[in-house]
């Protein structure tokens, strides 16, 4: 489907159902601290609901409605990457093994993905749950700014806070 290299290690890729082990371990061995802000986390409970994840990610790319990826480090699947586009608004999220942590991957991936895709959109939004310090670093090490307007909505599972990245 899709690779974009990112750095001479680090790649993204289109999610093939013959990962789905590979997903769902990395999944369950990082269930305790993804759980505490990613909902879903909870309700991933078989290799199945992985490929039943895998194929939307292939729907939604066929689509053209954006891209889920495996983010592989080395060649080794270490998290997901989303860009889903909404309205001119590029809306980005990801996670990684925490044990990957730490050394810029993730903020690496966004600010190469928003380059690439720059030219598409008007911005980008990356939601942080409150308190999600890391997550909150990425935004804005890849040149984010919290968005003073944005209200959160009190029935989310998350208090979550909006960076945005505006382009025009």
């Amino acid at each position: 489907m899709f690779t974009y290299d990112i750095s001479k290690e680090l790649t993204l890729e289109s999610l093939q159902l013959d990962e789905a082990d590979t997903l769902f371990r990395l999944i369950k061995n990082n269930k305790a601290y993804l759980g505490e802000w990613l909902p879903w986390v909870h309700h991933c409970k078989s290799i199945e609901d992985v490929k039943t994840f895998i194929q939307s990610t292939q729907t939604t790319y066929t689509e053209r409605k954006g891209m889920e990826a495996g983010i592989k480090l080395k060649k080794q699947l270490i998290g997901v990457f989303r860009l889903t586009f909404d309205q001119r608004i590029g809306n980005i999220g990801y996670w990684i093994d925490e044990d990957a942590q730490g050394q810029g991957t993730v903020t690496t991936i966004v600010k190469f993905m928003t380059d690439t895709f720059a030219p598409e959109v008007d911005g980008f939004e990356i939601f942080c749950p409150v308190g999600h310090v890391r997550s909150e670093r990425v935004a804005m090490k890849a040149g984010f700014q919290l968005d003073p307007h944005y209200q959160p909505k009190p029935d989310t599972a998350f208090l979550l806070k909006r960076y945005i990245r505006l382009l025009k």
